[in-house]
């Protein structure tokens, strides 16, 4: 974290440097990318994909996604968070609730808690190039991103958004494990991409090529707040 503590610091000089006698100018820490309010949707095309050579197992299943925060709670270490419910369609073509997460915002960073696993989502500011590990409040391995991008314009479909960032994963791919992750943040609107992809490819007892691994695509279609 001493990379993002030092970068803070310079933006903040760099800012306050720029106010006129009397003035405080606060810095934009890059929280729209973040902004969680209460009664905000977001709907998503979900595709996913996944194989396992060695048990003659493949798969893929494409569907909507609605996520939606639905309550403001306080935690038990009397953080405010909010409460996230996950819809998907049934047969009827009606919205059922699938999965509920949790997710929380201060000055230096948002998590998520996504089926039990907490997840250091964002780091503030947002600048390019600030780096941090993804699992470094739970035990999975560690999965180093970083910032992209920074206030880019980016769409999807009939969506446009003047202003988005990418995390993307530092470490590059090799030819037996790929482990890649982005995903992308609009400002006001919150996460309006994710690309996810974790495969192991090895050589089985006959010099043949087996993959294990999946795949998801998820990509924003309609967004808004009740």
């Amino acid at each position: 974290m001493l990379r993002h503590g030092i970068l803070y610091a310079a933006s903040l000089v760099i800012a306050l440097s720029g106010c006129k006698k009397g003035e405080v100018e606060t810095p934009d820490l890059g929280h729209g990318y973040f902004p969680k309010t209460l009664g905000s949707w977001i709907e998503y095309q979900v595709d996913s994909s996944w194989r396992d050579d060695p048990s003659a197992v493949s798969g893929s299943v494409s569907y909507r996604l609605l996520e939606k925060v639905v309550q403001n709670y306080t935690d038990d270490e009397g953080r405010a968070c909010q409460m996230i419910h996950r819809f998907v369609k049934d047969a009827n073509e009606e919205w059922v609730i699938r999965d509920v997460w949790t997710c929380t915002r201060n000055n230096s960073a948002a998590e998520t808690t996504e089926e039990n696993v907490r997840l250091l989502k964002l780091a503030f500011p947002v600048n390019n190039g600030v780096s941090w590990d993804l699992n470094v409040f739970n035990t999975e391995d560690e999965l180093e991103v970083a910032y992209r991008e920074k206030d880019t314009p980016w769409s999807a479909g009939e969506l446009v958004f003047d202003r988005t960032v990418l995390v993307k994963n530092t470490v590059p791919a090799n030819i037996i494990v790929k482990r890649n992750y982005e995903e992308r943040y609009a400002d006001g609107v919150g996460m309006v991409s994710k690309y996810r992809e974790e495969t192991n490819t090895q050589f089985d007892v006959q010099g043949q090529l087996e993959v294990v691994g999946w795949r998801l695509d998820m990509v924003a279609v309609a967004y808004g707040a009740d």
